[in-house]
Formats: C-alpha cells, sequence, structure tokens
C-alpha cells in the first residue's frame, strides 16, 4: 500500500512539474509567434525522449560508477515506468560495503541533478528553458527510487544504500556475498574461500533476497570442498526458497537438479 502512494504521488508531481514546464517551454520567448498547436506537441515528444535519456543517465550512473569503483557493472536492462537494473560482478573483498553502497547511490545522485537542472530551467533565466524537459521523468524517478521501499521487482536504490550505510544484517548478508563473488572473480576457487565468509554472518528472513543467493552458495561452497552432505542440505533449502525471489529474478535457472549427486 505504502509503495503504492509513493507511486502515485511521484506520478502526480511529475505531471504538475510536466504542466509546468510546459508553460514556461511554450510560452518562451524562442516561440514567439508559433501557435500552442505546434509547440505543445514538440514539447510532449520533447519530454518522452527525455524520459529514455534520463533511465539512461540513471542506469548509465550505476555502471560507470560501478566500473569505477571496481564493481564489474554489467550494461543495464533499461525500462521505462518499470523497475530497470544493473548487474554486479565485483573484483576483489577490500571496502566493499563502501564500494557498493557509493555504486547504488550513482543513480540517485544523477536523478536529483537532473530534477535540479530541469528546475533550474524554469526558475533562472541564464539557463536554457528548453531543458525543463528532463524535469518530469528526473523527479519521478528519483522519488520511486530514494524512497527506501522494497517492490514486486526488489529493492530501491534507497533502501539499499541506506542498508548499507546503517550496516543492516541483510547488508551485512549482501557485502559477504559480494565479497565471495569478488574473490571469485579476482581468481579464487570456491574451494579455497574462508568457510567463514558464508557462515559468520547474521541471520536473516527466508524471504529476503539476500539469504536466498547466500544459500545457492553455501550449497557451491560444500560442494566444492566435497562436504556432499551439507551441499544437498542448502540444495534443498535453495529449492524451497526459489518461490521468494523478486519478479525480475523470473528467468534465473540458480540450481538444477543434477548439479548435485543424491
Amino acid at each position: 500500500m505504502k509503495n503504492t502512494v509513493v507511486t502515485s504521488v511521484a506520478a502526480t508531481l511529475a505531471v504538475i512539474a510536466a504542466a509546468i514546464g510546459g508553460y514556461f517551454f511554450c510560452t518562451d520567448a524562442m516561440f514567439d509567434g508559433v501557435e500552442l498547436y505546434v509547440t505543445i506537441p514538440v514539447y510532449i515528444i520533447l519530454v518522452v525522449l527525455a524520459a529514455f535519456a534520463d533511465e539512461l543517465v540513471h542506469e548509465g550512473a550505476h555502471l560507470i560508477v560501478g566500473l569505477i569503483c571496481l564493481m564489474g557493472v554489467k550494461a543495464p536492462k533499461i525500462r521505462l515506468f518499470k523497475s530497470s537494473s544493473v548487474e554486479v560482478f565485483p573484483y576483489g573483498s577490500r571496502h566493499m560495503r563502501a564500494r557498493m553502497a557509493v555504486t547504488a547511490a550513482a543513480g540517485l545522485f544523477f536523478d536529483f541533478l537532473l530534477t535540479v537542472l530541469g528546475v533550474l530551467a524554469i526558475a533562472a533565466p541564464s539557463v536554457p528553458v528548453f531543458l525543463c524537459v528532463v524535469l518530469p521523468y528526473a523527479l519521478y524517478t528519483f522519488i520511486i527510487n530514494v524512497v527506501p521501499f522494497e517492490y514486486k521487482s526488489g529493492k530501491t536504490d534507497g533502501l539499499v544504500t541506506w542498508e548499507l550505510i546503517t550496516n543492516k544484517p541483510t547488508a551485512q548478508v549482501l557485502v559477504a556475498i559480494l565479497k565471495i563473488q569478488g574473490l571469485q572473480h579476482s581468481g579464487k576457487l570456491m574451494r579455497e574461500l574462508d568457510e567463514g565468509l558464508f557462515l559468520d554472518v547474521p541471520q536473516l528472513p527466508e524471504d529476503d533476497i539476500n539469504f536466498i543467493i547466500l544459500t545457492q552458495l553455501r550449497y557451491e561452497y560444500y560442494l566444492a570442498v566435497g562436504n556432499d552432505s551439507e551441499a544437498y542440505k542448502y540444495f534443498l533449502r535453495y529449492k524451497d526458497l526459489v518461490g521468494y525471489l523478486p519478479v525480475e529474478y523470473d528467468d534465473y535457472e540458480g540450481m538444477k537438479d543434477s548439479d548435485v549427486d543424491t
């Protein structure tokens, strides 16, 4: 219910911003003598195009900052008015919490900058008024992402960042997962990793996405070290948990029955 309220508020404010921006855009001096039936469609088209650009900036910020932070970010999936996402495949294990927090917050930071730019285009004579076309979608995206909520598609950037900054239990598990992946991507074999990385973490609710991923990694670890009984235990546990995966993991295959010797 709270998620719906936030989305509705964000959409309402975006429409208001679009209306205000449209007024200043269509009455700007550069359109003197041009009829509204021409300027209004032009404005609407530019706002739609700006929405695509805003989404590229948001996900591109995650991508670029993630690459700088050695988070091994892959090209994002871009979806307007839906949850876009980037995948991280980090390298190394040092300063992982800070690196992930900066990567998660990058999209929010650039959404905020675009929102400010849109406001300045309306309020500041020195800023070209046509830049107000970035305001509606940037404002909408910033609001729905900055609020620390979890939607059906997963956690917002704001929630992930807040959990990392405050070192919540779920963030501690996330950091452990990223360290495991980072060490593997740096050349370490699964069997060479410290068992404490998999076990010395807080207990989470079974529907927490980080608990589910860690369960799979525990299976892979024990399988790698030759502890088949523990591996099979976590294999069965993981199979019980996959139903909790967010909708954006619908195409996530996870472990196959053939992965474990019964």
